[in-house]
C-alpha cells in the first residue's frame, strides 16, 4: 500500500492522499475501494471516514490541537487487505498575521517602541 501523505492541515481539517495500488500489490484483482480509519490518540479505531475508489480525502470537523492517526487499506472482490502504517497529524494552523498598530521613535532616537494588538 502506498503510504499516506499529508496534503494540507488546518485546525479543523486534514487532507490526505495516497498512491493507488498496482500490479501484484492489488492481490491480482482490481481494487474496488480504499478505506480510511482514524483515531484521536485513544488507540481505538473509529468507523471509516470513507469507502471509495479515490486516492485523496479531506477530513473536516476536527478539534484543533488534537493529534489524529490515520490508517488506510484497500479492498478487492476478496475483501480488505492490511492497514497501512499510521500517519499522525496535529490539527493546527499557523498563527494569524500580527497587525502593527504603531511605531514610535524614542525621544533620544536610541530606541523604537512597537505596539500591536
Amino acid at each position: 500500500m502506498g503510504l499516506l501523505s499529508l496534503t494540507s492541515v488546518t485546525d479543523s481539517s486534514i487532507s490526505l492522499s495516497w498512491i493507488a495500488l498496482a500490479g501484484t500489490d492489488t492481490g491480482n484483482s482490481l481494487i474496488t475501494s480504499y478505506n480510511i480509519y482514524w483515531d484521536n490518540g485513544s488507540g481505538t479505531l473509529n468507523l471509516p471516514l470513507m469507502d471509495n475508489l479515490v486516492t485523496s480525502y479531506t477530513i473536516s470537523g476536527l478539534t484543533g490541537g488534537t493529534t489524529y492517526n490515520f490508517y488506510i487499506r484497500a479492498a478487492n472482490i476478496y475483501g480488505y487487505g492490511s492497514f497501512s502504517p499510521s500517519l499522525s497529524v496535529l490539527a493546527s494552523s499557523r498563527p494569524e498575521k500580527i497587525n502593527i498598530a504603531s511605531v514610535t521613535i524614542g525621544s533620544s532616537a536610541t530606541f523604537v517602541t512597537v505596539t500591536w494588538a
